[in-house]
């Protein structure tokens, strides 16, 4: 009688070149990367944000510092500030506005103040729109608003709108407001 001896089942040999190929492809990419993100030169790829004229101001006035070595709050409360006081070069398609228009940027209309109390009153029921409308939506139809930047409607999950939103939340944590917190009628 014959017996079947089971012989083990050897996967086949692979070659050196499909053994480096996927070593060498995942080399190139990591090295890709870290030039970009630390000798490219392009500020595209850089998380800096530029410090614009009146930072420093903003900076003391508001205590920016106060949040600690957050650097992505900080860098997100700047690009904010870049935002709200020079739109036309930071959120450049969001107005059709240039630096000649007399309303070119944000703060044309409102001050950091008016931002950070919308802030804390937002997400309210307009009469006017029949609706509960959110502080982001009030920036996307200021952005969108003929009379005021005439641009493009930015998205809900924008980063121009996420630092807006930052920015307004840690002037009215510099103002001490508090979720609802309506102005004094003056």
């Amino acid at each position: 009688m014959e017996s079947a001896v089971a012989s083990p089942v050897h996967p086949p040999l692979r070659s050196k070149r499909q053994i480096i190929t996927p070593y060498l492809i995942t080399v190139v990419l990591v090295a890709a990367v870290i030039w970009a993100h630390r000798s490219s030169g392009y500020p595209v790829f850089h998380a800096t944000v530029w410090q614009e004229p009146g930072w420093e101001q903003f900076q003391q006035r508001y205590g920016v510092t106060e949040f600690g070595q957050d650097g992505y709050f900080v860098r997100a409360v700047k690009n904010g500030y870049n935002l709200f006081y020079h739109t036309e070069r930071y959120g450049w398609r969001f107005t059709r506005k240039t630096s000649g228009d007399p309303v070119h940027s944000c703060a044309g209309c409102h001050t950091p103040e008016d931002l950070a109390y919308g802030f804390v009153g937002s997400d309210r029921y307009d009469a006017a729109l029949d609706k509960r409308v959110s502080f982001e939506e009030r920036l996307m139809r200021c952005y969108a608003s003929p009379a005021r930047m005439n641009g493009f409607v930015p998205t809900l999950y924008d980063p121009a709108i996420r630092d807006l939103r930052i920015f307004a939340r840690m002037v009215a944590h510099s103002l001490r407001l508090g979720e609802g917190y309506m102005r004094a009628a003056l």
